[in-house]
């Protein structure tokens, strides 16, 4: 049933976004899109290296799955259950919401412009990371020792990619490039990631592909193209900016 309401939402949006040129909906389904792939065009040795080096990584940890998750769960104790559950949460949709609301209704004019853009970017990560879920149908580390298995298009509580890990770094690239306080907030999705795969919730590589994810839709939601507009309506009220 939920994944029906997802779906039903996205298509709703999507058609939504399709008729209307200036809300935060035509970024997601259109314009952020146009823009990764135009960043992959213009640059194609940066795209190319930048792929490699994920391909690589994927690789290894693909192989040493198995045995990262269990030394990281060897490590259980009920201060590391404690710390963990706190990290866990900064990759929680409900909470980063949460946070986000605070930011745009108690900040000023550059908070709500950022609080937009992590809304933003939590849309448009959500819908890649949950795409890479149907696609990939990896078993999680809770369900099966053997990280290999992969059970193609469907719709079960899938692994790869973490989405909490999407969650917290796409939060993080944007709050830490808007206010250059990466060194802060990068650590804190990579705990996100680490409890993730502490939890028993997710292998390494699904965590590393979803801090991909997170970072490449953080840098591409921050970006301020020319005559660019976003619209919100909180609480019924409209606005705009033009960044």
């Amino acid at each position: 049933m939920k994944k029906i309401i997802i779906l039903a939402f996205l298509l709703v949006s999507f058609i939504a976004a399709a008729r209307c040129e200036d809300t935060i909906w035509n970024r997601v389904f259109f314009l952020d899109f146009q823009y990764m792939g135009q960043a992959i065009i213009d640059n194609p040795v940066k795209t190319g290296l930048i792929a490699g080096g994920f391909g690589v990584a994927t690789y290894l940890l693909m192989k040493n799955d198995l045995w990262l998750s269990q030394s990281v769960r060897s490590i259980h104790n009920d201060f590391n259950d404690a710390v963990f559950n706190v990290f866990n949460n900064a990759g929680d949709g409900v909470y980063v919401l949460a946070a986000d609301t605070l930011l745009f209704s108690l900040g000023g004019e550059k908070e709500k412009k950022t609080a937009v853009k992590v809304v933003e970017g939590l849309a448009v990560s959500g819908v890649i990371s949950y795409a890479g879920k149907v696609i990939f149908g990896r078993e999680r580390p809770s369900a099966t020792d053997n990280p290999g298995v992969f059970n193609w298009f469907n719709f079960s509580d899938n692994s790869y990619p973490s989405g909490h890990t999407t969650v917290a770094f796409a939060w993080a690239t944007i709050i830490g490039d808007t206010y250059d306080i990466g060194w802060i907030t990068y650590p804190v999705a990579a705990l996100t990631g680490i409890a993730r795969i502490y939890r028993q919730a997710h292998w390494a590589s699904d965590v590393l592909l979803g801090a991909f994810i997170g970072v490449i839709t953080g840098k591409i939601v921050n970006y301020e193209g020319p005559d660019v507009k976003i619209s919100a309506v909180p609480g019924g009220l409209e606005t705009s900016y033009k960044f």
